[in-house]
């Protein structure tokens, strides 16, 4: 096989420049489908009620269309004509012989709005799409605080089927915050209570695999989505055994609750690529993982006015001590970078007859609204004239006809009847792997669920590694499977051609593909080597604040036996407009040296169990000037407490400055932050973001960028925008290092 394709970030130039909140299948017809949320392909064009592309190869795209016109967009809501309706965030599967989208409805006034997820369905991944005429999951309240409702923010759906059948639905975002519900057989209307998965504002964009015995949660950083080049957005992760959680982080830490954490998957690493979340996951033909998501060029961040480009892009998805993280933990790919493998030894969707398998009577191609497919009535297997060795990966698409019995399946190696089988037995109600024959067969089977519907679309995979063999089967290769088998083989067993075959009854085939099998054996990417303590740079304001210091302003903290405490007051410089705004809180900033260096400092809040009124905030801050600066502090806002990752750009059409943060977590009343400082190959300084709960064990995060040129100063400070008049607080700094 050659090697694998080069690509280079975004994927759809000349086909849009806007492709927000992607989702992805694999048709039958041999393509890949991406949709994304509605809006303008180009600053010409007018807004798209969602679209569609597709590509053949994961790298080259098409434009397909939009999902709705405005003569089919939906308009059951009971608003006007002219109600502001939006569609966002569009989820795709394959469920019980349709296509179906979700998408999230939102139509504003008059009148109580509707933030819900409704549902279209289709017999092609291409359309055309027809609404279902009804909300899977209907308008809901939060309360937002005793004695005061608000409408959730429901939307960013995300289906998961699991071994036993249960359809889940995950959803939400800011106002609710993320949850799950049972849905009905067909998928299309929610059963039951919701539980609850994150706190009200922490994240959205929920994406769930089910892998290796745990059902892996993916979430974006709600805070920084759309901010321009201020954008930040990263996916983090939590985990669980059981699909409706509770999800842990690799740490042990909740992903719920006011202070809860989360594992790093992908972030901007300091290259054009920030706002890098609301992903999904597509595996290419070889069997390696990537990771689908938009993206925001920093240096042109929008797509018509305020509105901001957001770029489809991929990333390789590596699993690194049983976690998902993007790129080894190196982040969105700036350059040429090796691509998904999707040329195949066999790849075959039935459009055009047989003309690459060897064929015994009994079997003809036919036609559906999805395109060609192979039929056969049972009996002699239909082999591929080419032959495969080896590691390799099988997939295909069966259904069986109706009937009581019978059994469809992939063959292996077929060659000699040493091969290995994988089979769906209706009979048996199981999936069966079989190996060898005689007495050197090797037989394992899995429980299929009772629900399972024979006669629809499902896909079979056959991965054969190292004399391993791992099957299952899904219903469109969305990782998440109802039955898999894990199980031993003679290595030599899977050498040979590709079969299809069929016993007892009727059976089809479509979008056949045999591949060498090829997945990066990654290691994660080393942390930051933070060097060695300079005392030179170092204070515990043990004697006071040195002259190297400077206040912006009027002075704002004291000194006093070790520690520096700073007043939380009211001044902002988050998105100052005037002056007249507010005042300009007072940073305590100093010089530093040009290189690479960290700056640390421990920071205290006494919080305690309460989430105070505003949006009080303290620590680390690199300062270019009030409208573009990027800090890290730990800080409290509506119903939950974290450490903002913000960066603030001046204001690109001279209107305000833009200002956008992630809230990464764990969190607690101390909290321990680095900033690492290198200068990139353009002169941009780079600042990468670390936290600890105990100053031993410190997670990475992404990195923010300040512009090329002067150094920007570096230092501490406290702000907020509410009047703390009534119940004041104070951070308090234990020190400030540096590490060279």
């Amino acid at each position: 096989m050659p090697d694998a394709p080069t690509y280079t970030n975004p994927l759809l130039t000349g086909v849009t420049d806007n492709f927000a909140d992607p989702t992805i299948i694999r048709g039958r017809d041999g393509y890949w489908y991406a949709y994304a949320t509605n809006g303008p392909r180009s600053a010409d064009d007018h807004r798209q009620i969602m679209m569609i592309t597709r590509s053949t190869n994961l790298i080259d795209w098409e434009w397909v269309g939009p999902v709705f016109t405005p003569d089919t967009m939906p308009t059951y809501d009971g608003k006007p004509a002219d109600a502001n309706r939006q569609f966002w965030a569009p989820e795709i599967a394959y469920v019980d012989g349709q296509y179906v989208l979700y998408y999230s409805y939102v139509v504003e006034g008059p009148g109580e709005p509707w933030r819900v997820v409704a549902a279209a369905t289709a017999d092609h991944p291409a359309g055309p799409w027809t609404d279902t005429g009804e909300v899977v999951v209907g308008n809901e309240t939060w309360e937002v605080r005793p004695g005061e409702t608000q409408i959730r923010n429901n939307i960013d759906p995300d289906l998961l089927t699991a071994p036993d059948g249960t359809r889940y639905l995950y959803y939400g975002s800011v106002q609710g915050g993320v949850r799950v519900v049972k849905l009905s057989d067909d998928g299309l209307r929610a059963q039951g209570e919701p539980t609850q998965l994150t706190d009200a504002h922490r994240y959205e964009a929920a994406y769930v695999v089910h892998r290796d015995g745990y059902y892996y949660l993916m979430m974006s950083v709600i805070g920084g989505c759309c901010a321009g080049a201020a954008s930040g957005y990263p996916v983090m992760a939590g985990r669980s055994e059981d699909p409706k959680g509770p999800f842990v982080d690799r740490d042990g830490h909740p992903v719920n609750g006011p202070t809860g954490g989360g594992t790093p998957v992908l972030a901007p690493n300091g290259n054009k690529w920030v706002s890098t979340g609301h992903n999904a996951v597509a595996t290419d033909l070889s069997g390696q993982d990537w990771i689908v998501s938009h993206a925001i060029d920093r240096a042109a961040p929008y797509v018509k006015g305020r509105e901001s480009a957001r770029h489809l892009v991929i990333t390789r998805l590596d699993w690194i001590d049983g976690w998902p993280v993007g790129n080894a933990g190196k982040g969105i790919p700036d350059g040429p970078e090796a691509g998904p493998r999707t040329a195949a030894v066999v790849a075959e969707a039935f459009e055009g007859g047989f003309a690459a398998w060897d064929v015994p009577e009994g079997w003809e191609t036919r036609t559906e609204a999805a395109g060609g497919y192979a039929h056969t009535s049972g009996g002699q297997s239909l082999v591929s004239q080419a032959t495969i060795t080896r590691d390799s990966r099988v997939r295909g698409t069966v259904r069986l006809d109706p009937g009581d019995s019978g059994k469809v399946g992939l063959v292996i190696g077929a060659a000699g009847h040493k091969g290995v089988t994988a089979w769906i037995d209706r009979a048996q109600g199981r999936l069966v792997v079989e190996s060898g024959m005689g007495r050197q067969q090797v037989m394992e089977t899995a429980p299929l669920p009772d629900t399972f519907h024979y006669d629809t679309w499902h896909e079979i995979e056959i991965e054969v590694t190292d004399g391993q063999v791992h099957a299952s089967v899904t219903e469109s290769g969305q990782y998440d499977p109802v039955a898999e088998i894990e199980t031993a083989i003679s290595p030599a067993a899977a050498n040979g051609p590709v079969a299809l075959t069929a016993e007892g009854t009727g059976a089809d085939f479509d979008d056949v593909t045999a591949a060498p099998y090829r997945v990066v054996d990654a290691e994660m990417a080393p942390p930051p080597e933070v060097g060695t303590l300079d005392q030179d740079l170092s204070t515990d304001f043990t004697d006071g604040i040195g002259p190297e210091w400077n206040w912006t302003g009027d002075p704002a903290a004291t000194a006093e036996d070790g520690d520096l405490s700073f007043d939380i007051t009211s001044a902002t410089l988050i998105e100052r407009r005037r002056p007249s705004d507010g005042e300009v809180p007072s940073l305590l900033l100093r010089d530093m040296p040009e290189g690479e260096w960290t700056a640390e400092t421990t920071v205290t809040i006494p919080f305690g169990t309460s989430i105070p009124y505003g949006w009080p905030q303290a620590g680390l801050i690199a300062y270019g000037n009030d409208e573009d600066w990027a800090a890290l502090a730990y800080t409290t806002r509506e119903s939950r407490r974290f450490t903002a990752f913000a960066r603030q750009v001046p204001p690109p059409d001279g209107r305000e400055a833009v200002y956008g943060h992630a809230a990464l977590g764990p969190s607690d009343d101390t909290m321990h932050l680095r900033l690492r400082h290198t200068v990139a190959g353009n002169g941009e300084h780079l600042y990468r973001a670390a936290l600890s709960l105990d100053g031993e064990h410190w997670q990475w995060h992404g990195t923010r960028t300040l512009p090329a040129g002067q150094q920007p100063r570096i230092g501490l400070f406290a702000m907020d925008y509410a009047d703390r008049n009534d119940e004041p607080l104070t951070a308090t700094f234990d020190a400030f290092r540096v590490y060279r």
